[in-house]
């Protein structure tokens, strides 16, 4: 009884252990009859004619079984031992022993290939669900193999329903680019970028414009079944819509707000794990930093000469400056309308909160903007008297972290900081 038992436990630990993800490779020989393992789709039980079996950690199903639960066509062709499964238009090809699977025409390799075994075709059971939009996850008390239709998460504007498991994500935000990119997604529409696509991979992703402006046109020819939107685009919810896709509005304006939007992405990729390794790694760097002994009184300005907006601790660079060990002298300044994140720029406000250091943020370029904004500050009297002007402690931070919203690359935003602040 206790070896029966023993048994049964570490199978369900192997399935625990396992992502569910899509396999290959492996032999029958490696492959056990998982006896305690239930498969469920939507609550409901599925009906597997023979127990599911696990290679290489994991989880394989009778390919006819999963494929008519799912609501999909599956045929097999004994010749060339090739399973073919079909659903609202998307095919998955896999053949016994290979690791390479097609999803519609697209290669894409697994760590446990089909088996045939007592004349029954085993296949992934996660890769066969997520192909058809469907969302995979275990239930290690119960030992339960639970399939989704549907999945309910938390954004920054409240609780959203996903209808399918995206493939066709289009994206707003270069940082929500790099998180799905970093979570092991693609999308097939991205902002129009400023400078460098980043990463690379999404550089062939087509431009579709960004939160102050969508090109329908374009974002009409990608047939996307997800949009992420900043929350400022609300008004056109609508328009999105009629092209057949989900909006989900979601931001980020601080380091935690970042991690949240990276757990989220990591649940609708059905990356969790993935999304919990990435914060540990922002929270390491960003712990790992040693902060000044005083905080340095640092106002933060955004935008061009003529155009100049002062950056709140609400905002991200007023998030990052307080990470970094620096105190916000714009902290009781009277937040916009327009842009709650920043206040206007108010000569009076600023002589009198006397800022140790200016931290400068532009589109434009640094050498020029720096010079510009130095002489506006040395045409004044009383700015004159300033620690920051009468000590020449203005700095330009870098573009490509400050911009727009860094995302992942946050904690090399604060660190930049830090170094400022600890400077002199």
């Amino acid at each position: 009884m206790f070896r029966k038992v023993l048994t049964h436990g570490l199978l369900a630990m192997a399935v625990l252990a396992a992502p569910l993800a899509a396999g290959t490779g492996g032999g029958a020989s490696a492959a056990a009859a998982a006896k305690t393992i239930k498969v469920t789709l939507d609550g409901k039980t599925v009906a597997l004619d023979t127990q599911p079996r696990i290679v290489n950690n994991r989880t394989l199903v009778p390919y006819s079984d999963i494929v008519h639960a799912l609501g999909g066509k599956a045929s097999w062709d004994a010749k060339s031992k090739t399973v073919s499964a079909e659903r609202d238009g998307v095919t998955v090809k896999l053949s016994v022993g290979s690791s390479a699977a097609y999803i519609n025409g697209e290669k894409t390799e697994m760590d446990a290939a089909p088996l045939f075994v007592g004349g029954k075709t085993f296949v992934p059971l996660r890769l066969i669900s997520e192909a058809f939009g469907k969302w995979v996850s275990f239930n290690k008390a119960s030992g339960t193999i639970a399939i989704s239709s549907k999945l309910t998460v938390q954004t920054s504007t409240g609780v959203f329903t996903l209808n399918k498991k995206p493939s066709r994500i289009v994206t707003l935000s270069s940082s929500d680019t790099e998180m799905i990119y970093a979570l092991g997604g693609k999308v097939v529409g991205r902002p129009t970028a400023m400078g460098k696509v980043t990463p690379p991979e999404a550089a062939s992703a087509v431009e579709v414009g960004s939160a102050h402006g969508i090109l329908f046109e374009k974002l009409a020819t990608l047939k996307p079944d997800l949009v992420i939107a900043s929350p400022s685009l609300k008004m056109q919810q609508a328009t999105i819509e009629r092209l057949g896709a989900q909006v989900m509005f979601n931001s980020h304006n601080t380091f935690d707000d970042i991690q949240k939007s990276v757990s989220l992405y990591g649940k609708i990729l059905g990356q969790e794990s993935k999304a919990e390794q990435l914060i540990k790694e922002m929270n390491n760097k960003v712990n790992q930093l040693v902060k000044p002994k005083t905080k340095p009184k640092t106002l933060i300005v955004y935008g061009a000469p003529g155009s100049f907006v002062v950056a709140l601790p609400t905002s991200y660079p007023g998030n990052f400056l307080e990470l970094a060990g620096g105190s916000n002298v714009a902290a009781s300044f009277p937040k916009m309308d327009s842009m709650p994140q920043y206040a206007e720029l108010s000569m009076e406000r600023i002589v009198a909160a006397n800022p140790d250091l200016i931290l400068l943020i532009t589109h434009g370029d640094a050498d020029e903007v720096r010079t510009s904004f130095k002489q506006q500050f040395e045409a004044n009297t009383a700015w004159k008297s300033m620690a920051a002007v009468k000590n020449d402690r203005f700095e330009v931070l870098p573009s490509e972290l400050f911009a727009a919203n860094p995302g992942l690359r946050a904690p090399q935003a604060i660190e930049t900081i830090n170094k400022l602040l600890k400077a002199n």
